[in-house]
């Protein structure tokens, strides 16, 4: 399975139930209140991700179980949370899933290319399109419940530098935008390196730094529009950190190649170290009590949610 057709077995982890094939048994592999979920559709995923990994020779039958065993409670989880997004009558619009398709669009070369990626995971464009609204339903439902809940306070920021100082980053900080192409299986390194001068040159002569990184950036920072936040020297790759400290403000770099592909900067503004606010100052030490926050809150309103639930997971061998 490619990369591409990899994705997709992941969004299908992520969103719900694959689509069945008539000529396979369609055992129940579980109930989720008035869902079903089919034996067809944990080892599907689960062979799925065995290929994107090239791992289906090396695993053994004890290890094959217990990945069926997580991707059916992942998928257990997943249909939890969308019959709540539904209780809770969040709603997507056709906008928003059309501007999602767009994104994913915009990974492939072709329009053909898609398709066969689509056909390899034994997906319809209508199931993709459904399995995105899910996806965005279950994305707004976490932002409700969890995200809008989560507080770090300077003060914890504070506290957490005092119980770590290893944690502070001396000196001044540079705020930046950034955009990633990867090198893959898909995407020779000639490839990557013509779409970010490409990518480059639109900048160069106008286009929206935030709305490039949206449509085409492989990295954490795309759905911020590439927005990197304030960074100290030493927390970038060596050869963005390079860069960041000698560009210019408002000036594009050239394509500066690393491990993960090809990169263009625009740093936005430097700040000195005595006039960044504890926040700026320590962004990292924030984000990761806000990750830790998150994470806690998710997990135990997720637990209430499974608590509340009728499910009931099938005893027969696949």
């Amino acid at each position: 399975m490619s990369m591409r057709a990899g994705w997709f077995a992941g969004l299908l982890l992520a969103v719900g139930q694959a689509p069945a094939m008539a000529q396979t048994a369609n055992r129940i592999a579980a109930i989720v209140n008035d869902a079903v979920i089919t034996e067809r559709d944990v080892t599907g995923q689960t062979q799925a991700i065995l290929e994107e990994q090239g791992a289906e020779e090396a695993v053994t039958g004890d290890q094959a179980a217990q990945m069926r065993q997580a991707v059916l409670r992942r998928l257990i989880e997943q249909q939890v949370m969308l019959q709540e997004a539904k209780r809770a009558q969040i709603s997507v619009s056709m906008d928003e899933v059309l501007k999602r398709l767009e994104d994913v669009r915009a990974r492939f070369a072709s329009e053909d290319q898609l398709q066969e990626s689509l056909k390899s995971a034994g997906m319809s464009m209508e199931r993709l399109k459904d399995q995105m609204r899910e996806q965005l339903m279950i994305q707004e439902l976490i932002d409700r419940r969890i995200r809008s809940t989560i507080v770090v306070s300077p003060q914890e920021v504070a506290r957490a530098l005092a119980e770590h100082p290893d944690w502070e980053k001396p000196g001044d900080r540079a705020r930046a935008s950034h955009l990633l192409i990867r090198v893959s299986e898909d995407r020779s390194e000639d490839e990557a390196r013509a779409l970010v001068e490409h990518l480059r040159q639109q900048l160069l002569h106008g286009a929206d730094f935030a709305a490039l990184a949206k449509r085409y950036s492989e990295d954490p920072h795309r759905d911020d529009g590439g927005a990197m936040g304030w960074s100290a020297s030493g927390e970038l790759l060596p050869e963005l950190d390079a860069a960041l400290f000698q560009l210019p403000v408002g000036e594009l770099s050239m394509p500066i190649q690393t491990r993960l592909g090809f990169h263009v900067l625009r740093v936005e503004e430097r700040r000195a170290a005595s006039s960044l606010s504890l926040m700026e100052a320590h962004r990292s030490i924030f984000e990761q009590l806000y990750q830790q926050k998150f994470q806690e809150a998710f997990r135990r309103w997720l637990g209430e949610l499974m608590q509340k639930a009728y499910i009931e997971i099938s005893d027969a061998s696949p």
